[in-house]
């Protein structure tokens, strides 16, 4: 069964990643040695609504991890921005170039810069199912007319770590670890239904009964949520564990509760009548530019000429859905030519 709610894998890697120890692990395991000779990992600070700004935290996922520098007392002002991709994303480098300055800018407004600005070290883990094809440096984004011009590009790129191309050996670093990116791995695929009873082998190693009990929801509430197995087959997987059919009910009405609030507009209460298709549209302009980039003159006017607020909810709904911008602007097309 698939639900239509916001970005199931989103939801599902913010839910790992609110984890100190599986963060802890990620940046021990999969963090370039270069960089991580330098961080004392024992006290880490993790920021789940990270550098979004408020209408988007839904729907534009990242999670922000400060760390302690070895051999100083102090937490340094050093970041990771862990950015999560479900799909390919030309523009992600510049999408977390924007989440940067947004933290800078707030540092600098609350007059907590302390001479120099933060690092901040970008990490998009993606694991979609086409391979992850675009440049990692900043400066290829720019057609550049001559070499006169490349001091005024900022030099600036992000770590990958592409989930679905990487062999299941480089994810046995811990039970955490491989618990994470196995699911994460197989979620678009059908094997996920034989690699789940290897993810529940490992949780049953978890030490913490809690923290198993935890993770067991988690994990039931993403497969469930994004329709890769049906509520029999995934109930089926749970039986070894006690109450493990009673975790699936609840999985299940959390995630119809979550259904049911998709469906409200999303700028429900925001204002009188008068002016709420401006408001409707304005809040689908905002979410596609930063998902996908600047909509193209034509489709924004015509996404203008929709007064219904019924189909701007719906189109609404749609780029939440949407993985590339060409899906969504055939829908604006599709519907403003009827």
């Amino acid at each position: 069964m698939s639900f239509e709610i916001p970005s199931p894998h989103d939801v599902g890697f913010k839910t790992f990643f609110q984890d100190e120890e599986l963060v802890r692990d990620f940046i021990k395991y999969y963090i370039p040695d270069e960089i991580k000779a330098y961080l004392d990992l024992s006290v880490i600070e993790i920021d789940i609504s990270g550098f979004v700004a408020e209408e988007f935290k839904e729907f534009l996922t990242d999670v922000v991890v400060r760390v302690r520098l070895k051999n100083s007392d102090e937490m340094v002002e050093l970041y990771f921005l862990f950015e999560h991709k479900s799909y390919l994303d030309r523009y992600a480098l510049l999408q977390a170039l924007h989440y940067s300055v947004q933290k800078w800018m707030n540092l600098y407004r609350r007059n907590k810069l302390a001479g120099y600005l933060p690092i901040v070290i970008p990490v998009i883990i993606y694991h979609g199912i086409s391979k992850w094809n675009f440049s990692h440096n900043f400066e290829d984004y720019f057609d550049i007319p001559h070499e006169s011009f490349r001091v005024f590009i900022p030099k600036f790129r992000h770590l990958l770590h592409d989930i679905t191309h990487m062999g299941d050996e480089a994810f046995k670093t811990s039970i955490l670890m491989e618990i994470f990116h196995l699911l994460f791995k197989y979620i678009h695929f059908p094997e996920l239904d034989i690699k789940l009873q290897e993810i529940f082998d490992l949780l049953e190693q978890l030490p913490d009964e809690d923290k198993r009990k935890e993770y067991l929801f988690n994990i039931l509430k993403y497969v469930l949520a994004s329709g890769s197995l049906s509520e029999e087959q995934v109930t089926e997987h749970t039986r070894r564990f006690p109450g493990g059919k009673d975790m699936v009910g609840v999985a299940m009405q959390e995630i119809e509760k979550r259904v049911e609030q998709s469906r409200r507009p999303y700028w429900e209460g925001v204002g009188e009548q008068r002016g709420e298709t401006k408001k409707a549209r304005d809040s689908i302009f905002k979410l596609v530019n930063s998902k996908f980039g600047i909509l193209q003159p034509e489709i924004v006017n015509r996404i203008k000429t929709i007064q219904s607020l019924e189909i701007l909810d719906a189109l609404f709904d749609y780029s939440l859905r949407a993985e590339t911008m060409e899906q969504f602007t055939d829908q604006v097309r599709k519907i403003t030519d009827n």
